[in-house]
């Protein structure tokens, strides 16, 4: 994959993410104004079509600022982030499979010291697969 593939699918994930933010300032407006879960919904769909949350969420934001909370940002989540799958693992794995088109994913997962699950999320990312 190119730097201006990669480089899309940035662009399209932040894009993905500022939709789903303006979604959630959406939310706590129309909730503001008294409007029902299912009625917010609607008026989403309306504006975002299929970039449109699930009914489910709308319901979820709306408890959570229903219950005092105002913040349209994402809580803190526990664990351990995601630090294998970077721009620089995707280009070596690219050179690497470039290089060895016969290259076994465990040996993979060792040139990149990363574990497998990672490897296959570029993998996908860099739009191979198995012949």
């Amino acid at each position: 994959m190119t730097a201006e593939g990669q480089s899309d699918k940035i662009d399209k994930m932040a894009c993905d993410m500022e939709v789903r933010m303006k979604q959630r300032c959406v939310i706590e407006f129309l909730h503001a104004e008294k409007i029902a879960p299912n009625d917010i919904h609607r008026c989403l769909l309306n504006v975002y079509g299929d970039q449109t949350v699930d009914v489910s969420t709308v319901r979820r934001w709306v408890a959570r600022f229903s219950s005092g909370d105002s913040d349209v940002k994402d809580k803190p989540r526990p664990g351990r982030p995601c630090t294998a799958v970077t721009p620089r693992n995707e280009e070596r794995l690219d050179q690497l499979i470039r290089a060895n088109r016969r290259i076994t994913t465990r040996k993979l997962c060792t040139e990149l010291n990363i574990g497998c699950n990672a490897l296959e999320t570029i993998v996908a990312t860099l739009e191979y697969r198995k012949f």
